[in-house]
C-alpha cells in the first residue's frame, strides 16, 4: 500500500491514479484501477455498498492526509469517480 501513501500533488489528474488504487485496496481487487473510468459510477458499476463507501473516504483522508467534510459531499459526488476526485483536490490545503 505504499503508492498510496505517496506525496499528494493538487490535481485532479494527480489524484485520480492514488484514488483508484484506494479504491482496489478498499474493495479487496488490486487489478480494479485498470478498469476505472471517468465515467464509472463507484456505486453502480463498482458495487459500493454504504460500509465499503465509509471506508473509502477514510481511507481517502489517510492517502491524502486530509480532512473530508462529509456533510458536504452530495450524493451525485459518492457516485461519479471525477467528483470524488475534485472534492479529494479541494480538501488539500494550498501548496506554499
Amino acid at each position: 500500500m505504499t503508492d498510496v501513501e505517496a506525496p499528494a500533488p493538487r490535481s485532479v489528474t494527480a489524484v485520480a491514479p492514488r484514488i483508484k488504487a484506494v479504491l482496489g485496496v478498499v474493495l479487496g481487487d488490486d487489478q480494479l484501477a485498470a478498469t476505472i473510468t471517468d465515467d464509472t459510477n463507484i456505486v453502480d458499476d463498482l458495487g459500493l455498498n454504504s460500509i465499503q463507501m465509509i471506508n473509502f473516504l477514510l481511507a481517502l483522508e489517510d492517502a491524502f492526509d486530509v480532512e473530508l467534510e462529509f456533510e458536504d459531499l452530495t450524493f451525485a459526488q459518492l457516485e461519479s469517480f471525477p467528483e470524488i476526485c475534485r472534492f479529494v483536490v479541494a480538501a488539500m490545503p494550498d501548496e506554499p
